[in-house]
């Protein structure tokens, strides 16, 4: 099966991004993590995507942008993701 390319920007202290990386585990779904505990310019970049706020996690899903997305937003996501590739 195909899979989306997928990217979490958030930080390892974020509650909200750590529960986004478990589901995502869970489901067996390949992703890129980006911290800005370890490089703080994606802070300048998570707040391009979202309009100046910087929130977290945000996950880059094939060039679609998902700002702490609920368990089913996401699930919709890469399920629509993966459609797209067949």
């Amino acid at each position: 099966m195909k899979q989306p390319n997928v990217t979490v920007y958030g930080s390892s202290s974020c509650q909200d991004t750590m529960c986004t990386r478990a589901f995502l585990d869970r489901q067996n779904i390949l992703y890129e993590y980006k911290d800005v505990n370890d490089d703080p310019s994606y802070e300048d970049y998570i707040a391009d995507l979202n309009g100046g706020k910087c929130v977290m996690p945000t996950l880059r899903i094939d060039n679609q942008t998902f700002v702490a997305p609920s368990e089913d937003d996401l699930r919709g996501a890469i399920e629509n993701a993966v459609q797209s590739l067949s």
